[in-house]
C-alpha cells in the first residue's frame, strides 16, 4: 500500500487513524489491514515521536497552501536583507531521504479537501502512480517519490468546497471510509463503568435518530452527512464512571450541542432544538443520579439476622479506640472490619465505587477458591459463595486435611461479637429494587508474615498484616487519583490532595519502619509490629473522618512537607496536626464525585482537552467583555474588579492591564514579570486579516533610509513563544496565557490559522510554517520554521451569531473549540439600573423596553421561526443605564440609533416580519401608561417598536412620518408618562 485515503465527516478518526498507519506501516512494518485492531491509545507517545521525526511529514492543508510551499518553489530569508531562490521544500526534501535507505518514510496531508488538490500537488499526482520515475521540476531538477515513501490523505467529506478529483482519487491503493461509529464508540468505553457506556451510546444513539427523523425536506442521508463523529463523544477515561460522565456532560454541551444548533441554523434541521437539547440533558443527568445501583449497606448478625445499631463512622472510630488499639491490635477480624466500615461509612467514595473499586476488588486482595478454578474473591465475598473458600492445615498423624474458612460464619471466642456468639455481615440493597445480598468479610486472618505483595498464599490463612496495608494504600491512591482529576484550580481540593499524597508517604514510612521494631521473640516482635502499626493508622485522617468535615493543621508545618522544605518523617507527619493559634489551615474532607460547575469554563477546557473557546451570542450581549473578564478571573481572581458589586467594562480592562503583554515583553521574555503570573492579547479579526498578520511574516522597516525585511512571529507566534519560554522556566506550574480574538468569524479561518488548525488539537506537537524566525524558546537562541502551541495557551474567540459570515467556520474547524452561549441578559439590566439609580426597584424605561424587544422574538406573528431565537435576539447591553442623572437622554439616542436599525435590518433579512397592518393598531404612549398590567403594557410597546422597524420611513395613521424624530418622541413619552 503505497497511497492511502482515510474519508469521512468530522471527528470520525482520520487524522488520529492517518497517523496511526504512518507509524504502524512505516515504524512497526505492520499491514493496513490490522490498524483496526491496534489498541492505538496505548501507542499515542510512539506515534507522535515517529510524526515528529525527519521520516514524516506532517502537512496540515489550508486554502493559501502552494505546490511551492511544499514540494519545490521559491524561499525567502528575511534576516535584514532578504534573499530569493528556488530550493527543495518538505516533500523534496523527504523524498530525497528517503531514496537513500530502504526504511519506510511517510508524507500526511491532513484535510486535502480544503484545497483545489489538483493544483497544490501538480506533478505530485504523476509520481504518486509512478513511483522511481522522474518528474521535472521548475529549474531543470526532477522529483521521484521513492518506492518507500507511504502518501496519506485525509479527506473531510460534506464540509468543505473542495472535493478530490477523479485524476487523484483513482491513484489510492486504499480508501477507509469512515462513519459516526457506534461500534467505536463501545469498544472505546469497554473499560469504563458498564452504565456510564451505556449512557453516552444511548445519548448517540438519540441524536442520530433525531438528526434522521428532524432532516429537512429535500435533505438526503442525513445520518451519513451531518451525524457529529463519535470522536465528538469521546472523553478522557480516567477516573470515576461520575467524572468520565462529567467530562462527557461538559462536550455535550459545548461542543455537540453547537454543532447540532448549527446544523438547524443553516436549514439543515427543523423541530425544536431547544426542548430536545434539555431532554437530553435531562437524560444525562437522571443516568448519572442513578450510577450507584447501591441504595444502602447495613451491617447485620448472621445468625440472628439483627441489624447492628448504631452503624456509624463514630462508633467504629470509638471501638476501634477503645478496643482494638487497647488490646494491641490482637483482635484481627476487628481490625479489617473497623478499616472495611471507615471506607463504608466516611462518605469520600459512593458504595459502588467502595464496594467495586476496593472491597470486591481481586487485584487488592485475591483470595482462592478451593473448590471452584479460577475464582477468586476479596475483602467482602456473596454468603452462598463463601464456603468455597478455604484452606486446608495437614492433620498431625492423620492422611486427612482440616478445611478452615477464610470468610466464617462461625462465631469467635474472642472479638466484638463474641458475647453475641454471632458473626457481623454486610447486606447491601440495590436502587433498581432487587433483593438485597449478604456479603461476609474476609476474617480467616492470622499473624505471621509482614509482606505486602499479596494478601495470602494457596492453603494458608490471610494475612491481617497484608489485607490491612494493601486495603488503605489502594483507598489513598484511588482517593488521591480522583482528588487530582476534581481538584482543577480549586485551593479547597489542592489541599486536600496533597494531604491524602502526605498519608501515602506516612503510610509507606511507617511499613519501612517495622523492620526497626524488636522485641525479645520473634512471635513477641510480630505482636510489637502489628500494634505499633496499628495504633499509628489511627492518624490516616482521610480514612476516619467524615466527608464534609474539617481538619485543622498547622499551614507552617503542613506547606514545608508538602514543598519538601522541610524532610518528611513519621513526628513531622504527625507534627502537622499540632497546631499553634495564628498559622492554622483547614482541610476539608471532600467526597470523590463532583460535578463541574458548567460556568467554570477554565475547568471544562482542560477537563475535555479542548483549550479554544467561542463565546456566542447575538449584538450586544457582552461578549468580549464576558471574555476579558474571564481571562482575569484566571489570572488574578482575587481582584478588586470582580469583587465590585458592579462590574464594568472600564474596571475589568484596567485590572487586566498589568497582565496584557506587550512589544517588550515578547521582545525580552526573560525580563518579563509575565513569565510568573501569566499574561494576556487581543486581536480583532476583519475579512481582510490574513496568515501573515496572524501566524508570521515578513517585517519590513526603514533602516537609514533602507529597506530592511525580517521574517517575523506575528500575534499568534508571539504569544506560543511567550508560553512555551514560561513553560520552560516553570515547568511543574506554568503560568496561563489567553488570546482574545474579538469578531473569530469575520476573517476565513482555515486561511488565518493555516496548518495551525493542526497544532489547536495536537497541543505540544512541532508544526511547520512556511517562515524561519528567531526561537528564543531553545538554548541558545536558533532559528526555526516551526511552531508549538503549548497546553497553558488558551484561545477565546468572540462571535456575533446574528452575523452573516458565520458559516466561514466549518465544521471541522468547529470541533476543535468550545461554544459557551453569551445570551441576552435581563438580570445585567437590571442590576446596571439599580447600580446607577441606586434604587432598588425594577421600574426604569430601560427594563421596560428591554421586555418589549424581547417580546417581540417570542411572538409567533413577528419572528421567523427558520432562525435561532438565541441567535438573533438584542443584547442587554443596548439598555444599560450608565448615570444617575442624564440617562434619559442617552436612552432615547440608543433607541433611535442603535436598537430601531438593527430591527430594521432584521426586517430586510427576513428574520422578522408580519403580515398584520400595524399601523391601524399603533398604540399612543397614554394607552401604554393606561394598561391593565405590565405585560399588556411591555405587549404595546412591543408591537409599536415592531411597527418603526417595519414601517420605518412611511406615515402613521396620523399623517405622521416614522422617522428618527418621530420614533425618539415616542420612547421620551412613555417614559414620562409612566413616570421613570
Amino acid at each position: 500500500m503505497k497511497n492511502l485515503l482515510f474519508t469521512g465527516n468530522p471527528a470520525t478518526g482520520k487524522t488520529f487513524l492517518a497517523r496511526a498507519a504512518a507509524y504502524y506501516l512505516c515504524y512497526e512494518k505492520l499491514n493496513i489491514d490490522t490498524l483496526q485492531s491496534k489498541d492505538i491509545y496505548k501507542d499515542l507517545d510512539k506515534i507522535e515521536d515517529f510524526i515528529c521525526s525527519d521520516r514524516c511529514e506532517f502537512i496540515q492543508v489550508h486554502p493559501s497552501m502552494t505546490y511551492e510551499e511544499i514540494v519545490y518553489g521559491i524561499d525567502i530569508k528575511a534576516t535584514g536583507t532578504m534573499t530569493v531562490d528556488y530550493v527543495e521544500k518538505r516533500i523534496k526534501k523527504l523524498c530525497d531521504r528517503a531514496g537513500t535507505t530502504e526504511e519506510l518514510y511517510a508524507v500526511i496531508f491532513d484535510d486535502i479537501s480544503r484545497v483545489d488538490a489538483g493544483a497544490l500537488l501538480g506533478n505530485l499526482i504523476y509520481a504518486m502512480e509512478f513511483r522511481n520515475e522522474s518528474v521535472p521540476l521548475s529549474d531543470g531538477s526532477t522529483l521521484c517519490i521513492p518506492d518507500n515513501v507511504i502518501i496519506i490523505l485525509t479527506e473531510c467529506r460534506n464540509f468543505h468546497a473542495g472535493h478530490l478529483d477523479y485524476a487523484l482519487r483513482r491513484r489510492m491503493d486504499y480508501v477507509a471510509e469512515l462513519k459516526s461509529d457506534r461500534d467505536v464508540l463501545e469498544k472505546y468505553y469497554d473499560t469504563v463503568n458498564a452504565n456510564a457506556g451505556r449512557i453516552i451510546i444511548d445519548i448517540f444513539d438519540s441524536i442520530k435518530d433525531y438528526i434522521t427523523t428532524n432532516a429537512a425536506p429535500g435533505i438526503l442521508d442525513v445520518a451519513d452527512k451531518y451525524m457529529p463523529g463519535h470522536g465528538m463523544f469521546m472523553v478522557e477515561r480516567t477516573g470515576t464512571a461520575y467524572f468520565v460522565l462529567d467530562k462527557f456532560k461538559q462536550k455535550m454541551m459545548y461542543q455537540i450541542f453547537p454543532f447540532i444548533n448549527n446544523l438547524s441554523s443553516l436549514g439543515i434541521l427543523r423541530g425544536n432544538i431547544e426542548v430536545y437539547e434539555k431532554a437530553l440533558e435531562s437524560k444525562l443527568n437522571t443516568g448519572i443520579s442513578g450510577l450507584n445501583r447501591i441504595s444502602d449497606i447495613r451491617k447485620v448478625m448472621v445468625n440472628s439476622g439483627e441489624r447492628v445499631e448504631p452503624y456509624s463512622l463514630e462508633d467504629t472510630i470509638s471501638y476501634y479506640e477503645t478496643e482494638i488499639i487497647s488490646n494491641r491490635c490482637s483482635d484481627y477480624k476487628g481490625l479489617l472490619e473497623s478499616v472495611i466500615d471507615a471506607i463504608v461509612l466516611n462518605g469520600v467514595f459512593p458504595c459502588d465505587i467502595a464496594t467495586d473499586s476496593l472491597l470486591f476488588n481481586i487485584e487488592v486482595a485475591s483470595v482462592p477458591s478451593k473448590s471452584v478454578p479460577v475464582a477468586y474473591a476479596s475483602y467482602l465475598v456473596k454468603m452462598n459463595d463463601a464456603p468455597s473458600f478455604y484452606y486446608e492445615t495437614a492433620v498431625k498423624g492423620k492422611d486427612r486435611r482440616n478445611p478452615h474458612a477464610y470468610y466464617s460464619t462461625r462465631p469467635g471466642n474472642v472479638g466484638r461479637w463474641a458475647e453475641r456468639t454471632d458473626v457481623a455481615a454486610y447486606e447491601i440493597s440495590y436502587t433498581d429494587g432487587s433483593p438485597s445480598d449478604t456479603y461476609l468479610p474476609l476474617n480467616g486472618l492470622r499473624l505471621h508474615t509482614f509482606t505486602v505483595n499479596n494478601v495470602c498464599k494457596d492453603n494458608n490463612p490471610a494475612e491481617i498484616y497484608g489485607a490491612v496495608y494493601r486495603l488503605l494504600l489502594y483507598y489513598l491512591k484511588l482517593y488521591e487519583m480522583n482528588i487530582s482529576l476534581v481538584k482543577g484550580h480549586s485551593e479547597v481540593y489542592g489541599d486536600l490532595n496533597a494531604l491524602i499524597h502526605l498519608e501515602i508517604k506516612y503510610l509507606e514510612t511507617l511499613h519501612a519502619e517495622l523492620r526497626n521494631v524488636t522485641a525479645s521473640t520473634q512471635t513477641e516482635r510480630e505482636k510489637v509490629r502489628i500494634d505499633y502499626f496499628g495504633t499509628k493508622m489511627r492518624n490516616l485522617r482521610t480514612l476516619w473522618t467524615q466527608c464534609g468535615t474539617q481538619i485543622r493543621v498547622d499551614k507552617e508545618k503542613f506547606d514545608a512537607l508538602v514543598l519538601g522544605v522541610s524532610a518528611f518523617s513519621i513526628d513531622a507527619y504527625e507534627d502537622i496536626f499540632n497546631v499553634t493559634n495564628d498559622t492554622e489551615k483547614i482541610i476539608e474532607i471532600k467526597g470523590v464525585v463532583k460535578m463541574t460547575d458548567l460556568k467554570d469554563y477554565q475547568q471544562i477546557m482542560e477537563n475535555i482537552g479542548v483549550r479554544q473557546m467561542v463565546f456566542q451570542g447575538p449584538p450586544g450581549t457582552s461578549k468580549t467583555f464576558e471574555s476579558k473578564k474571564f481571562v482575569l478571573k484566571q489570572l488574578n481572581p482575587e481582584s478588586d474588579a470582580l469583587a465590585a458589586r458592579f462590574v464594568s467594562q472600564e474596571t475589568i480592562s484596567a485590572a487586566l492591564d498589568e497582565y496584557k503583554l506587550n512589544e517588550s515583553d515578547y521582545a525580552d521574555p526573560s525580563s518579563s514579570s509575565k513569565l510568573l503570573t501569566g499574561g494576556w492579547d487581543l486581536v480583532q479579526f476583519h475579512p481582510s486579516y490574513g496568515y501573515e498578520d496572524f501566524i508570521r511574516g515578513i517585517e519590513v522597516k526603514a533602516d537609514g533610509g533602507l529597506p530592511s525585511y525580517n521574517s517575523v512571529n506575528r500575534i499568534l507566534g508571539k504569544i506560543a513563544e511567550f508560553a512555551k519560554i514560561a513553560e520552560k522556566a516553570n515547568p511543574d506550574e506554568p503560568p496561563k496565557f489567553y488570546l482574545v480574538i474579538d469578531e473569530i468569524n469575520r476573517a476565513n479561518i482555515a486561511t488565518v490559522f493555516g496548518e495551525l488548525i493542526y497544532g489547536l488539537e495536537y497541543r505540544d506537537s512541532k508544526v511547520s510554517t512556511p517562515y524561519e524566525v528567531e526561537d528564543k524558546v531553545s538554548t541558545p537562541v536558533s532559528r526555526t520554521k516551526d511552531i508549538v502551541l503549548g497546553k497553558n495557551l488558551f484561545i477565546l474567540g468572540t462571535m456575533n451569531t446574528a452575523d452573516k459570515s458565520i458559516d466561514s467556520i466549518d465544521y471541522a474547524i468547529r470541533r476543535r473549540f468550545l461554544f459557551v452561549d453569551s445570551p441576552a441578559d435581563r438580570n445585567v439590566v437590571i442590576n446596571c439600573y439599580q447600580n446607577a439609580s441606586e434604587n432598588d426597584d425594577e421600574n426604569s424605561i430601560e427594563l421596560l423596553v428591554f421586555d418589549a424587544v424581547q417580546a417581540i422574538f417570542d411572538n409567533e406573528s413577528y419572528f421567523n421561526d427558520e432562525y435561532q431565537k438565541s441567535d438573533v435576539r438584542l443584547g442587554h447591553t443596548y439598555f444599560l443605564r450608565k448615570r444617575k442623572e442624564g440617562y434619559e437622554e442617552d436612552f432615547v439616542e440608543r433607541f433611535v440609533f442603535q436598537i430601531i436599525p438593527i430591527l430594521r435590518e432584521y426586517v430586510k433579512d427576513g428574520i422578522l416580519d408580519t403580515i398584520e397592518d400595524l399601523i391601524a393598531i399603533e398604540h399612543t404612549p397614554s394607552e401604554i401608561r393606561d394598561a391593565t398590567d405590565r405585560s399588556e403594557r411591555v405587549r404595546f410597546i412591543s408591537d409599536n417598536i415592531m411597527l418603526y422597524a417595519k414601517e420605518f420611513g412611511n406615515m402613521t395613521r396620523a399623517g405622521k412620518r416614522i422617522d428618527n424624530e418621530y420614533v425618539g418622541t415616542f420612547v421620551e413619552e412613555v417614559r414620562t408618562k409612566i413616570g421613570y
